[in-house]
């Protein structure tokens, strides 16, 4: 199983919170996760901006990351990863995916956000 690698903003509440989620699925599902911040060296070289970027069996960005997250989801939630397809899933999850990145600093509040140091 190739290793998967999630980018997310190391500023924000929820999306501390969301990755702390999602690292607890990947081990559940027995998914190689490797985590790191936007904020990176790493994630700046390759250009990402400031939405959440996940590199699986291609770069996801932003909603279309959270959908793909939903295939290691508990199984609850994994027929959300398996409606992405569809227009009317990806437009919700887009949209409100757009809605929660606007105003996640109001609603969740900052954290301080240490750059990692580089892996010796």
């Amino acid at each position: 199983m190739v290793a998967w690698k999630l980018y997310y903003d190391g500023g924000c509440n929820l999306c501390h919170a969301s990755k702390l989620r999602v690292e607890r699925w990947a081990e559940r599902a027995g998914q190689p996760l490797d985590v790191n911040i936007l904020q990176s060296p790493e994630a700046i070289e390759k250009g990402y901006g400031d939405a959440m970027v996940l590199e699986a069996d291609r770069v996801y960005v932003g909603a279309d990351a959270w959908l793909r997250l939903m295939s290691i989801a508990p199984w609850y939630l994994r027929w959300i990863g398996a409606m992405r397809c569809t227009r009317p899933t990806r437009w919700l999850a887009t949209t409100l995916y757009r809605i929660v990145a606007r105003l996640r600093y109001r609603l969740f509040g900052r954290r301080a956000c240490p750059i990692p140091r580089a892996k010796a």
